[in-house]
């Protein structure tokens, strides 16, 4: 790489090229570090999950942790139509990645990280519900420290100091007043869910199941979330079925 000059990340690498090569890198690093190894992925269809579950049954090593990332999901460092159009939402990604672990005997080897606008309690409280095991949030920590989405992370021109190494743009992120923001928002994160979850009789937002949440549509018809899971479900079992 040459310094100073614009690189794109590579869209594909030459350490794997499909399942079986990607969990033996993977086994590769957990041997050397010591340390889970995990991978994010982006899904687009029932097959996509249903692929990953039986790559895991079928094949040794694999990853400790799955980060599912949702399509509406924001980045200042891609192509607009890869961020505008690409991946299910977190909502449909979710569950059908966690059901196709399930159906095929491995959902207790891995731990599943929801990721995707999940910046407020009753947002990660739903995905919990729907079968994440943690929650990754990026907006809401970069708010707290300034960011206003200029959308230049790619450029090293933050504005506000926040995606930059520029040292004098750098001065604009005052750590001694930003870290009371962050631990702020933190600590009424933490006390929203526990409040959420006291409200749905459960004593921590780990015990979040579908049953605890409920879903209004336009209509004003109720659903319980078990009741749209299984729909998903289904849905992508009868496709696959048909395919």
């Amino acid at each position: 790489m040459e310094p100073f000059k614009s690189i794109d990340s590579p869209n594909r690498f030459e350490e794997y090229s499909d399942l079986p090569s990607l969990f033996k890198f993977m086994n590769q690093i957990r041997e050397h570090t010591g340390k889970p190894v995990g991978m994010k992925v982006v899904i687009g269809s029932h097959f996509e999950a249903d692929e990953l579950a039986e790559g895991l049954k079928t094949h040794h090593g694999g990853p400790d942790f799955i980060t599912i990332d949702g399509g509406e999901g924001g980045t200042g460092a891609s192509y607009q139509e890869l961020a505008d159009a690409v991946g299910l939402p977190i909502h449909s990604a979710l569950p059908l990645v966690d059901h196709a672990l399930r159906k095929h005997g491995v959902r207790d080897r891995v731990k599943l990280i929801a990721s995707g606008k999940l910046y407020s309690p009753d947002r990660v409280a739903v995905a919990l519900g729907m079968g994440a095991d943690l929650v990754n949030i990026a907006r809401g920590f970069m708010i707290t420290v300034g960011c206003i989405q200029t959308l230049k992370c790619h450029s090293n021109t933050c504005p506000v100091g926040v995606a930059t190494t520029d040292p004098e743009l750098e001065k604009a992120l005052v750590i001694d007043e930003k870290k009371h923001r962050t631990a702020n928002y933190v600590i009424t994160m933490r006390k929203g869910l526990f409040r959420l979850a006291a409200a749905a009789g459960i004593d921590s937002p780990t015990k979040f199941e579908a049953k605890h949440i409920v879903y209004k549509d336009e209509k004003g018809k109720t659903w319980s979330l078990s009741d749209i899971y299984d729909s998903i479900v289904q849905t992508g079992n009868t496709e696959a079925r048909e395919a």
